[in-house]
């Protein structure tokens, strides 16, 4: 991936800034963000590269690019130059390195401080950009020169080279308008799609256009590619998956595919940057949102391409803000070495996401508060609380694990068996057994301070699934009927050791940190009634319950907790164990044969 990637010291195209290019426009202020952004990058870590981002240019002539987006960017690389007098950067063949089309002036007033010549016309931000670097680098050392001019790293999008005199002003108003910078997955897109290639012309641009798409599909995460037609049946819709999965190939999803009709189909490298396009009403109807975002997805799948063996070697893989160096490092054109083979990463890409659209859950809304989960995977017969246990179950490993963690060998499974259309049920045994088998044999601290938030989440998960079994009555079996799980969740004590507010409530001081004197609730909500007595928050509760307080419930533990009517010694060892119980039978031992061990009282 470095045929594009460049730094100040090893740049090797001259750039003009053509006529429709507004001047150079940065203040002070802006030069000063980016050599402070540089000297922090420094400090925190000399020997890594430092990005400013994509520069976009037309090839105008053999040696000479016209530099289409990206001049503020690279003209104060150029003052930099000047003031640090890195001489190979600035010039050419004895010719400046950025030239202007139509400022001789400002190309003039550029040669003379590169000459350190006097000029009659001052260009005056050039000059504010020069004052503010000397000033800046005046009380630094040679380390940190040295580093601008090796670490500051930037990339070269090349548009094609069929575009004329309107494309390019059509493509830079629309940067202009966009009012944005690239971001990095937009930056990877132009990269990966440079290593298409082919000994055949024709099927280079096959792949190149075929690859295209894919990418600009996939990456709207929050619509599905393959989505139920109106009025479709839902047999239909499942077979219409079923027939996918057996071959996910770019004409299954897509479409016939031809060489004739793709120019109308294709999204050309323009359409690369951000555009303020608003979301159709479908999708705005719809509300939809993918549990990962296009960046996550792009690293997983790229996981996924890894073998078991290679993955062991990576790390930091799955940091966001790492990822053009993520795929620096594990995607080559042919793929050897562990690496993987660019059409074999693009293959798995659109597979992963069939399985990924139809097997995963999607939230459906944006707001914390409202959040509701959906499942395209279509329920067998007139099964449908099979499909809101699977629901449940992986809204619970949502919010309480990190997605690369089960999401990676649950893809897995779905793609080993994508020829048999895994059913609602199996995929919700795989899960319960692989979450089961990761905590087999292990010894669980309980008690607060020391415990994963986990096992609140997967004690309300089984909470809901046996809620007749605990929720008597009809208004508490309704609440926990409708339980959602949030993220964002806070551990706070049922009884404080220092209520705020009277309490009756009192027992030994060791019985405050246990887990039956413990519950999970919002942030928001555990601000306002941290250190609340029992009695208040039971309150609380109460008024939900009665429906006097709108919302969900924050947490099935607390509902279980406050059916008690007083909150003593007794009942918080009585409420403990049935917890512990609880948690012990979801791995299907019981309290005399698990071979789980948590804090028990006796």
């Amino acid at each position: 991936m470095a045929d594009n990637k460049y730094t100040p010291k090893t740049i090797d195209k001259s750039f003009i800034i053509p006529l429709y290019q507004r001047l150079f426009e940065w203040e002070e202020a802006q030069v000063l963000q980016l050599l402070n952004d540089l000297y922090s990058s420094f400090k925190k870590t000399p020997e890594s590269p430092y990005y400013i981002g994509m520069l976009t240019a037309f090839e105008a002539s053999e040696k000479h690019y016209s530099l289409v987006d990206g001049q503020q960017r690279f003209t104060v690389l150029t003052l930099m130059g000047i003031v640090l007098d890195w001489k190979g950067f600035l010039k050419v063949d004895d010719k400046l390195r950025l030239s202007f089309f139509a400022r001789k002036k400002d190309e003039a007033y550029l040669n003379s401080l590169i000459n350190k010549s006097s000029s009659e016309y001052t260009n005056r931000r050039m000059k504010v950009g020069i004052e503010c670097i000397q000033k800046f680098m005046a009380d630094k050392d040679e380390n940190f020169k040295n580093y601008i001019y090796t670490q500051t790293t930037f990339f070269i999008s090349e548009l094609p080279k069929y575009y004329n005199l309107q494309d390019l002003n059509r493509y830079f108003e629309t940067m202009n308008e966009a009012g944005k910078g690239l971001e990095n997955h937009e930056v990877l897109k132009v990269i990966l799609l440079k290593k298409v290639t082919s000994e055949n012309y024709n099927q280079y641009t096959i792949n190149y256009n075929q690859y295209t798409i894919i990418w600009n599909s996939i990456s709207e995460m929050d619509k599905c590619i393959i989505r139920q037609k109106e009025k479709e049946r839902q047999e239909d819709y499942k077979n219409r998956n079923a027939s996918i999965f057996k071959e996910t190939s770019f004409g299954k999803v897509f479409g016939n595919y031809t060489k004739d009709n793709s120019e109308e189909n294709i999204l050309s490298l323009k359409d690369i940057q951000p555009t303020p396009k608003k979301p159709s009403e479908a999708q705005l109807e719809r509300n939809e949102k993918a549990m990962l975002s296009f960046t996550d997805f792009l690293l997983q799948v790229l996981w996924l391409c890894l073998l078991k063996e290679n993955r062991k070697k990576a790390t930091d893989f799955f940091n966001r803000n790492k990822l053009l160096e993520t795929f620096e490092t594990h995607i080559k054109n042919e793929g050897n070495d562990g690496t993987v083979g660019i059409d074999t990463f693009f293959t798995n890409l659109l597979k992963f996401r069939v399985l990924f659209d139809y097997y995963i859950i999607r939230l459906n809304s944006s707001d914390e508060r409202n959040i509701t989960y959906s499942l395209n995977q279509v329920t067998e017969g007139s099964d449908s609380q099979s499909k809101q246990s699977l629901i449940h179950y992986q809204s619970m490993l949502y919010v309480s694990t990190e997605p690369h963690i089960w999401l990676t060998d649950f893809l897995e499974y779905l793609r080993d068996n994508e020829n048999t259309m895994v059913s609602i049920n199996d995929s919700l045994q795989w899960l319960q057994n692989w979450d089961n088998q990761r905590w087999a044999n292990s010894n669980i601290s309980l008690i607060y301070g020391s415990i994963n938030r986990y096992w609140f989440w997967r004690l309300d998960y089984y909470l809901w699934a046996r809620r007749n079994e605990y929720f008597t009555d009809n208004e508490t079996k309704e609440i926990a009927d409708k339980y959602v799980f949030r993220s964002n969740r806070s551990i706070e004590h049922i009884a404080p050791q220092t209520p705020k507010t009277e309490s009756q409530v009192e027992f030994k001081e060791g019985l405050h940190h246990k887990f039956g004197n413990l519950a999970m609730i919002s942030a928001g909500q555990n601000s306002s009634l941290q250190n609340s007595s029992f009695e208040m928050k039971k309150a609380y509760v109460q008024a939900f319950i009665s429906k006097s307080v709108g919302g969900s419930i924050q947490s099935l533990k607390m509902l279980s907790i406050y059916q008690y009517d007083t909150w003593n010694e007794e009942n918080i060892k009585q409420h403990h164990n049935k917890m512990i119980d609880v948690l012990i039978k979801s791995f299907g031992y019981s309290q005399e044969t698990g071979i789980m061990v948590f804090n028990n009282f006796n």
